[in-house]
Order: structure tokens, then C-alpha cells, then sequence
């Protein structure tokens, strides 16, 4: 979002565009320091902002560079790919989109809180089979207690 607004404001499309396209294949790339560079000559062309300006061109590019340069040690998404690791939030915001379906739905209420229930959801959600798996221990602790007793 700070690279693409940063590339657009104070352009025309086509000219912020081009440079968007250039700064976007850097990120994925991991070239920070080239985006970083490339916004500095931006900012240059445009003047530092004064004081609280903001809604201005020079001021939308040093907001982007103050963010891209606090954020530099975490744009490694060069490497964050190559560990098959995810580089956006889309995978966690669907997963909260669907606990938020099952358990904000109509006509449902949670005297004890929620917390319990997300736990549970959250369980039945994941690919690690932490339901069965609770179950199948469950089970077998309940078979091997002292207090157990088969039915005659």
C-alpha cells in the first residue's frame, strides 16, 4: 500500500504505474534498499513536507519512506518465500472471517464468554486434528483410570 501510494500520488496513471510496477518487483525481490533509494530521489524532487502537512504529494512520499524505512528488517519477503513461508495476511484473515461466521451468527449467545468456543472452533478448523486427537487420549485415560469400569 505505501509503495503503490507513494509510485501514484502526484502522477499521472501511467507514470505512477510504471514506477509501481519497477518498486512492487523490488519488494518481492527483497531489494529494499533500492525502493528506499528510489523514494529518497522522489522525495527530493518533491521538498520535505512542513510540520503536520499531510494530503500532499511530498508529504503521502515521506510518510511511505518513514514507514518502509521503521519497516526495512521485516520486508524480507525474498526469504520469507523461500522458507514457503505466507507474505500476506490473506491466509489469517480468512481463517478470523470464518471463526467469525460460526461463532458471531444470528440468535447465538455465550454466557461463559467466547473464548472456550473459539478454542474449540479453532481446533475443528486447523489440519492438525486436534479434536480427534483430544478424543482418542481422552479415551484412552478414561479406559485406564482406576475409577473406569466396563458395563456387565
Amino acid at each position: 500500500m505505501y509503495v503503490y501510494a507513494a509510485a501514484m500520488t502526484g502522477r499521472t496513471p501511467n507514470e505512477g504505474w510504471l514506477d509501481y510496477c519497477l518498486w512492487a518487483q523490488w519488494l518481492w525481490e527483497g531489494k529494499v534498499d533500492q525502493i528506499l533509494a528510489a523514494l529518497e530521489r522522489r522525495q527530493q524532487e518533491l521538498s520535505l513536507p512542513e510540520p503536520k502537512e499531510t494530503g500532499t504529494p511530498r508529504a503521502q512520499v515521506a510518510k511511505s519512506l518513514g514507514y518502509l524505512t521503521n519497516q526495512r528488517e521485516r520486508m524480507k519477503y525474498d526469504e520469507y518465500r523461500q522458507q514457503g513461508l505466507p507474505i500476506t495476511s490473506s491466509l489469517v484473515e480468512s481463517t478470523i472471517k470464518q471463526i467469525n461466521r460460526r461463532i458471531k451468527g444470528t440468535e447465538k449467545f455465550w454466557d461463559e464468554g467466547t473464548e472456550p468456543m473459539l478454542q474449540l472452533v479453532a481446533d475443528r478448523l486447523s489440519q492438525t486434528n486436534a479434536v480427534a486427537k483430544f478424543w482418542s487420549r481422552r479415551l484412552d485415560r478414561l479406559v485406564n483410570s482406576a475409577s473406569y469400569q466396563q458395563a456387565a
